[in-house]
């Protein structure tokens, strides 16, 4: 009885350890996901992958600042040191997926589902945040889920989005709809680029699906969102759960109540209020009294 009882419990613990090697190795990004709390303790580098490195190290110049300049995914990798050595313990690359041509940057999409070629392969990008995270290094990548690239109507050139219900009807927003007319933010197109109608339920389901599957296959830490504003607020609350890690969006206006709006859906936004502050007294000659009274009021508020 006892042999067969020390049997049993021999085999359940075999089981239970096998159980869950297979639950973290089928869900990597559950045992990595970092709070924003854990994230203020992470000194952040920025990098535009294209404009970075190169594979083969040359530092020559573009031809053409326009288009690509040929940064990749590994000419980060080989950088990684260089990142480290300068203090920083994360690093937030721009958009990876596929543009529509001229998109070195990153946020003109055309295929959701591919990773930009220019960068290198998915391989590549794979080996990137492998490398970081053994050196302790956290991934944000940046994300756009406002508009694609600038097609015009021919929408037949996006993948998936390849319709006109996809989108808004189309408007332009004019810098005055910033501060008056929320709605026309949220329905028209930032810089003729098509905006995408979030309210379509294959376009707001095929988003927060692509976002979870994104950061659940390469294992990204955390994500900077891209033209927050444009999108009603109640769409972000969706797709930050659906990422179900650390959240940044950009807002870039100067009210700090219209930009503290925007955390609670997203765990945090960048601080351009504060950017637009510094610019006025570094270069129209603001008091520096003006930008000490602005930052007392927006850590009280």
């Amino acid at each position: 009885m006892g042999n067969t009882l020390s049997n049993m419990l021999h085999h359940y613990r075999k089981y239970l350890i096998a159980t869950l090697l297979l639950y973290v190795v089928l869900t990597p990004n559950f045992a990595r996901a970092a709070n924003k709390d854990q994230w203020k303790s992470r000194t952040i580098y920025q990098l535009l992958t294209d404009r970075f490195a190169r594979t083969d190290g040359t530092t020559n110049g573009c031809n053409d600042i326009h288009t690509y300049c040929g940064g990749t995914f590994r000419g980060i990798i080989n950088n990684l040191d260089y990142i480290t050595g300068m203090g920083f313990d994360a690093i937030w690359i721009s958009p990876i997926v596929d543009n529509t041509p001229g998109g070195y940057h990153g946020y003109w999409a055309k295929n959701l589902y591919q990773l930009n070629p220019q960068f290198g392969t998915e391989q590549d990008f794979i080996d990137l945040i492998r490398e970081c995270h053994a050196r302790d290094v956290w991934v944000m990548v940046d994300v756009v889920g406002n508009h694609v690239g600038p097609v015009g109507f021919d929408f037949g050139q996006i993948d998936t989005f390849n319709k006109p219900e996809h989108y808004h009807d189309y408007c332009q927003i004019n810098m005055e709809d910033f501060a008056n007319n929320q709605w026309r933010v949220e329905h028209c197109r930032l810089a003729d680029l098509p905006d995408l109608n979030q309210d379509n339920p294959f376009v707001r389901q095929t988003l927060l699906n692509w976002i979870s599957n994104l950061i659940k296959k390469y294992q990204i830490d955390g994500i900077r969102i891209d033209t927050i504003p444009e999108v009603a607020k109640d769409f972000w609350t969706e797709f930050s759960q659906a990422a179900g890690v650390f959240t940044i969006g950009e807002a870039f206006d100067p009210r700090y109540d219209y930009v503290a709006g925007y955390q609670g859906p997203l765990d945090a936004t960048l601080n351009y209020p504060l950017y637009f502050e510094l610019k006025a007294v570094l270069q129209q000659g603001r008091s520096m009294y003006d930008l000490r009274g602005k930052m007392k009021s927006m850590a009280v508020s």
